[in-house]
């Protein structure tokens, strides 16, 4: 799956960084890059659903990250 959104700092749970998409999307991305943890950051992803991990984030789908760049 292709993403276009920005990532996003959520103070739960000891705080994580997400990725709020352009279309609506909500996603936990497993693997999220450090160079990538900024607040607000636009970015383009491609990355693969994750199906067989649960998290305790509940904090829409987890996904792979198999690219991202900065928009």
């Amino acid at each position: 799956m292709e993403i276009l959104g920005t990532v996003r700092f959520k103070d739960l749970e000891g705080g994580f960084y997400a990725i709020d998409a352009d279309d609506g999307g909500k996603y936990d991305p497993m693997d999220l890059p450090e160079a990538f943890q900024r607040d607000g950051l636009r970015v383009r992803l491609k990355a693969r659903p994750v199906t067989d991990m649960m998290s305790f984030r509940m904090y829409g789908q987890i996904i792979e990250v198999l690219t991202i760049e900065e928009r």
